[in-house]
């Protein structure tokens, strides 16, 4: 299926204080609506359902979410445990995912509020105090955090916007163009 393409605002983890009880490094990255970082506050509570090749797509505020720790194998490798991987109307990884977020946008490019998300194989929840996020609860079928019904948490980070690096090429244009306002000031 053709998507068209849609700006978005990325925001990632960033780690400030690890935990013992977590299977390795924690990754989330979500990508929003520029609508809906304007707006500043974001509640949604639905499932992205798939069956029979009908999909439900019942919001466009949240683009994309990937949350995944990064598991040591012992050779310098790592593996992808408890992946999550949801994007706006694709088909979902396991039939169904379900987010419910509580979000707030902050000026400073931080998110504040409360995160779930559950792909069927998956899930974790996330709070936020401030802008310090702990992970409540992490799981999955397979892997350290699930086994045993063990669960994984604890860990503190932010979600910070990413700000786009300007290119190359516009930092050698804006060089350029300073140089020559440079030399006609001198004429």
């Amino acid at each position: 299926m053709a998507q068209t393409a849609q700006a978005g605002v990325l925001y990632t983890w960033h780690q400030t204080a690890a935990s013992e009880n977590m299977a390795g490094p924690m990754k989330l990255e979500m990508v929003f609506s520029d609508a809906a970082v304007k707006a500043g506050k974001l509640k949604l509570d639905f499932e992205a359902a798939c069956y029979l090749d009908q999909c439900i797509y019942p919001q466009n505020s949240l683009l994309s979410l990937k949350f995944w720790l990064d598991g040591e194998n012992g050779d310098g490798t790592y593996t992808r445990l408890n992946y999550i991987d949801f994007h706006y109307r694709t088909y979902p990884q396991y039939g169904s995912d379900s987010i419910k977020l509580d979000l707030n946008f902050l000026p400073n490019g931080m998110l504040s509020g409360f995160i779930l998300a559950n792909d069927t194989n998956s899930h974790f929840i996330m709070q936020s105090t401030g802008t310090s996020f702990e992970m409540l609860d992490t799981r999955s079928d397979v892997g350290p955090c699930g086994e045993m019904d063990v669960s994984c948490y604890g860990e503190l980070g932010e979600l910070r916007a990413q700000i786009p690096e300007p290119s190359s090429a516009a930092i050698a244009g804006l060089g350029l163009l300073a140089a020559w306002f440079g030399r006609r000031r001198r004429r």
